[in-house]
């Protein structure tokens, strides 16, 4: 994950590993910066945003401690939330704003075949609606504008063989794609020639 420097503008590089996050210059590179304490376990992915009261950056991490942490990634250390509800290793994790409130959340697929959607906010409640559909460990996700509708949504990739496509706001199905293969990673982009997703 990518974000800068409030006070100089530098680029900065987020590092998950088997050591936790780590804070990079994005530029020089060298020794890590900072760290942040995200557990004992492996973390698996992260997403970078910026706090949408104050505009100061923030990070979130997944682990296979079934935990989802949010963390200033200017001043390191302890979390500033802890996400727990998965019942097993977290992922995948993306971010978005609601597009009903303007709040912040956050995404997260789990081993545990679920996808919970979260508001760290509101001291990281789980959000009522959790999508349900995956039969397998859920990977990868994006989040991304539908063109025809100006509608938010979430696609998610699992070992299940599928992609699934969520309304952002409501958590509902809208498609399912048979890929014929575990899913590991997603991207999202619009075709230049036709406008199509």
């Amino acid at each position: 994950a990518v974000f800068k420097e409030p006070a100089t503008g530098a680029p900065r590089l987020a590092c998950g590993s088997w050591r936790g996050v780590s804070i990079f210059d994005a530029v020089s590179g060298g020794d890590a910066l900072l760290e942040c304490d995200a557990g004992d376990e492996v973390v698996n992915a992260l997403v970078a945003f910026k706090d949408l009261a104050t505009g100061a950056p923030r990070l979130a991490s997944c682990a296979d401690d079934k935990k989802v942490r949010v963390f200033d990634p200017v001043a390191g250390g302890e979390a500033l939330v802890v996400l727990e509800g998965h019942a097993d290793y977290v992922r995948a994790l993306t971010a978005f704003t609601d597009p009903a409130t303007g709040e912040l959340r956050l995404v997260s697929g789990s081993d545990d075949s679920t996808v919970r959607v979260w508001n760290p906010a509101a001291s990281g409640a789980a959000i009522e609606v959790e999508p349900e559909g995956h039969s397998g460990i859920v990977r990868a996700m994006v989040t991304f504008v539908d063109p025809a509708t100006g509608a938010l949504r979430v696609a998610t990739g699992s070992n299940d063989e599928t992609i699934r496509v969520w309304d952002a706001e409501t958590g509902g199905g809208l498609l399912v794609i048979d890929v014929g293969s575990d899913v590991f990673a997603l991207a999202f982009f619009v075709d230049p020639a036709t406008g199509a997703p």
